[in-house]
Parts: C-alpha cells; sequence; structure tokens
C-alpha cells in the first residue's frame, strides 16, 4: 500500500459524522478489497456509474478519492444510509448523486453497473429480472460488478449466513436475505456472446463468502 492509499484510508472515513460511522468506513475500506477491484477496472473510464445499493456511498467516495471522475448515481433502500452518504457527498464529492431507489424499479442509463452484496435481498424471480435489467443498462466496453455470496454449503457460507442475522438484529440492514444465488445462475444472464466473464472469490480479510463477478460488454 503506497503512501497516498494510506492517506486516503485515514482521510475519507473522516467526512462522516460520528465515531461509530467513521469506525465503520475505516474498517471497510481497510479490509474488504471490493474498491479496490472496482477502481481496477473503472478508473480509466468516462463512462458513468450505476451502482445498486450504495448504502452510505463508500464504494463512490472511495472511486472519486482514486480519481475516477465520471457522474456516479448510488440507490439504496436505507433512508438513514442514504441521508448520511448525501452529506458527505454534497461537501466533498461533486458529481457523485445518492437516493433511495431499489433495484427493482431501475432509472434509464448507460455505462459501468455495480451491485455489491445486494443480489441475496430480492427472490429468486427478481434476481433473474435485476440481472437482466443490468445487462441491458451495461454499455459497450462497459463492466457490470456483481459481488455476491454464492449458496454452495462452505464455512464461510455459514460465516456470511450468520453476519446477516447479526446485522438484522442491530438493525443496520434493513431487509432480510430471502435467497442466495449460484455463480452458474448469475452468469446465465450475461452470455459470453454479448460479455467477457470474469469469476473469482474475493473476501480478502473477511471470513466471508464472497465472490466478484465481472462481465464485460464485448
Amino acid at each position: 500500500m503506497n503512501s497516498g492509499e494510506k492517506e486516503l484510508l485515514e482521510d475519507l472515513p473522516r467526512h462522516f459524522r460520528g465515531r461509530w460511522l467513521q469506525g465503520y468506513a475505516r474498517g471497510k475500506l481497510r479490509s474488504d478489497p471490493v474498491y479496490r477491484a472496482s477502481f481496477a477496472r473503472l478508473g480509466a473510464s468516462a463512462l458513468p456509474l450505476l451502482d445498486i445499493g450504495c448504502g452510505l456511498g463508500l464504494h463512490a467516495f472511495y472511486l472519486r478519492e482514486r480519481g475516477y471522475s465520471a457522474p456516479i448515481l448510488g440507490l439504496d433502500v436505507d433512508a438513514k444510509k442514504i441521508a448520511a452518504g448525501q452529506a458527505v457527498a454534497a461537501a466533498h464529492y461533486p458529481g457523485v448523486t445518492l437516493r433511495i431507489g431499489d433495484g427493482a424499479a431501475l432509472p434509464e442509463f448507460s455505462g459501468h453497473v455495480s451491485l455489491l452484496d445486494v443480489l441475496h435481498y430480492f427472490s429468486p424471480d427478481a434476481q433473474t429480472a435485476l440481472l437482466a435489467g443490468l445487462a441491458q443498462r451495461t454499455a459497450p466496453g462497459g463492466w457490470c460488478l456483481i459481488r455476491t455470496t454464492p449458496r454452495d454449503g462452505s464455512w464461510r457460507f455459514r460465516a456470511t449466513q450468520a453476519l446477516e442475522c447479526f446485522a438484522r438484529g442491530i438493525a443496520w440492514m434493513t431487509r432480510p436475505a430471502l435467497a442466495f444465488p449460484t455463480l452458474a445462475g448469475i452468469a446465465r444472464e450475461f452470455p459470453e456472446t454479448e460479455f467477457t466473464h470474469d469469476v473469482r472469490p474475493l473476501w480478502g480479510k473477511t471470513p466471508f463468502n464472497s465472490w466478484l463477478l465481472a462481465f464485460q460488454r464485448r
């Protein structure tokens, strides 16, 4: 990790109000590799990004700090998280828009799309419709980045289920997990005649069963 990355990990969390949110942001940025994996694909692009399930906006803010300058629209159903992120965006990150929204009603869009740790909050039928909507909104040369927990029975899968129960118990997550997908089921919605496929585990320093599926439209 270079000095610029270390400064980012210290400075970005300070934009949030309150020690709890600052500590959460700092911990996520340090331990979760998804932000770096996203920047590795999007960082040099001029295409805009639609981030479904954006939460506090950490993904968008990290990309901005690293130099990704295209417009970013983040949607999430949690009004408290959106409000906290909106305050940070308004003060520090021009071109980042966060608003209440759901993957069940996607806006008109063309560019990159991301869905990080959200898919399991939808029913199987709703997952199929959501994935089709994301594929349609991925522009030529654009990436669709999906981070999810596949249903594989591993100890990491059981750890993820336990975390979901804990997060619901403390009201950090407002929606129950409905259906954990399979990797093959997700990939079917992105035919290889139209998209390149890059599927790999991405759990970093966590015990959770996180996988990144990166599809780039040809």
